[in-house]
């Protein structure tokens, strides 16, 4: 007999519905109603389930990738890194309106700024808590290989599938033998990074992680030094 109030039960079966997961007598309530609290709300958190639903995660998508996607390791790990991202991650939860099931305590948590991580974050405890239920992937697979369905085409169209500063390194590798530089502008949340090569900046980007920031400064200098590259070798282009 669950000790969870009615309500917020109904609450989770909703949140099932919408996902769907058909099997919802292998769910183990507790364990999915914990991974729907965030550590600004109670002692009793989503920690430890977002530290086991990460894995789960990056074990679920790499199976996933092995049995449909096969290519070089490194375009598979680039592939990976992008779809267990939090700004991935944090597109799915939004698409199941996940901020609504998750109990934060009512202060700056969600501002847009904190809402990405509070989202990315309770996904992967919501998965944690279902793989616990079952000890498998039978609760999550079903669903969420569908988002890898559609996010992987478009993934796989950008620059080393949408590891930017990737594309970028083997860019400036190959043309200069260098190694662009990254500077953290602000070191702290959110972060601003700039990315320098040859006594010049070439993109600024700004996210939740200097990681994220980093990215994004790559992505904005991409395609100008694409373009410097080009109009180098062909001064008439």
């Amino acid at each position: 007999m669950t000790k969870i109030p009615p309500q917020r039960l109904q609450e989770l079966h909703h949140l099932l519905d919408r996902l769907p997961v058909p099997q919802k007598s292998e769910v183990n309530w507790e364990l999915l109603d914990l991974a729907l609290i965030h550590p600004s709300y109670s002692g009793e958190n989503n920690d430890y389930l977002e530290f086991c639903g990460d894995s789960v995660i990056r074990l679920e998508v790499t199976l996933y990738l092995y049995h449909n996607h096969r290519s070089s390791l490194g375009d598979l790990t680039n592939l990976r890194n992008q779809l267990v991202s939090d700004r991935v991650l944090a597109q799915i939860a939004d698409s199941y309106n996940l901020d609504r099931f998750i109990l934060t305590a009512p202060d700056g948590t969600r501002t847009e700024g904190k809402m990405r991580s509070v989202l990315a974050n309770g996904l992967e405890a919501m998965v944690g808590a279902l793989y616990l239920s079952t000890k498998d992937f039978s609760l999550i697979s079903p669903w969420l290989d569908r988002h890898w369905e559609r996010l992987i085409p478009p993934l796989k169209s950008k620059p080393a599938f949408g590891n930017y500063k990737v594309a970028l390194q083997e860019l400036t590798q190959a043309h200069w033998k260098q190694l662009p530089e990254y500077r953290l502008v602000h070191n702290q949340p959110p972060f601003v990074a700039e990315v320098w090569l040859q006594n010049r900046c070439w993109g600024r980007g700004t996210g939740n992680s200097i990681k994220e920031a980093h990215q994004q400064a790559a992505a904005q200098a991409l395609p100008l030094l694409e373009k410097f590259v080009q109009e180098e070798a062909d001064p008439s282009a």
